[in-house]
């Protein structure tokens, strides 16, 4: 699927800058098939995206206490990079196709 199609299918501030990622311009993360990424915030989203991501780590309390590997985002999209799957919201078992297909390629 071309990154347009796939953008045309992700809601809010929520985009795929290039098949298996996905950005979010108001949550300020972007992330993988592997889950939020500093490397990938920070070459699509710049360095103060970074520093927020970063800080959020910070404040709880180091990567081993933050999960990078589920994610919620701003359109209110949930996933699970574990699962390799995106839910329509963090209460739901109804799988989202497009964010799904945008970072796990199925």
């Amino acid at each position: 699927v071309a990154p347009v199609a796939l953008a045309e299918q992700l809601t809010g501030d929520v985009y795929s800058p290039r098949p298996g990622v996905v950005c979010d311009r108001k949550a300020q993360f972007c992330a993988d098939s592997n889950g939020i990424s500093l490397a990938l915030t920070m070459e699509n989203l710049g360095a103060q995206a970074e520093a927020v991501m970063q800080g959020r780590i910070r404040d709880a309390g180091g990567p081993s206490n933050y999960d990078l590997t589920w994610f919620g985002l701003s359109n209110g999209i949930d996933c699970k990079a574990s699962q390799r799957v995106c839910h329509v919201s963090k209460h739901s078992d109804q799988v989202d196709a497009a964010h799904t297909r945008a970072l796990f390629g199925r």
